[in-house]
């Protein structure tokens, strides 16, 4: 019988906080769940768990080395819900705000498509990379069958 890895969401990795990392260059998003009006001590919020790889400057990104935060909680509405449709999968973006609509009101963070190909490919490239030192291991595993 053949194994399937599973790894269990949890939210060990804290919450994401748009404003340290608003200049990175890229980020890889990989949705494990989203809850629609999750209880939290401040009232109901839209919330999506995520794994979320940060390329922070162009030298990470050129090495390979990013920043990853494994079971971080997306709370900020128009991040989470633009979340929703991606559980299950990865998406690569950067971060943006959009000005408010009524004076006085903060700016809201939102996710832009990542529309450099260079950048896109280097992130592939990572995502891709890592994904087949995972199965090279796997395969490496001994069988006790």
């Amino acid at each position: 019988m053949t194994l399937t890895f599973v790894e269990i969401p949890t939210a060990g990795g804290g919450w994401f906080k748009p404003a340290d990392v608003k200049d990175a260059v890229a980020f890889l998003i990989e949705v494990n769940s989203y809850e629609s009006q999750r209880p939290t001590p401040n009232g109901p919020k839209d919330s999506a768990l995520c794994d979320i790889t940060i390329f922070k400057d162009r030298e990470s990104l050129e090495k390979l080395s990013p920043e990853i935060n494994k079971g971080t909680r997306v709370e900020q509405t128009l991040l989470a819900r633009d979340l929703e449709k991606v559980v299950g999968n990865a998406t690569i973006v950067k971060l943006d705000q959009v000005p408010p609509k009524r004076p006085g009101a903060h700016p809201a963070w939102v996710w832009r498509p990542v529309n450099d190909a260079a950048v896109r490919k280097a992130v592939i490239e990572y995502a891709q990379a890592r994904e087949a030192a995972v199965n090279a291991a796997v395969a490496d595993a001994p069988d006790f069958d």
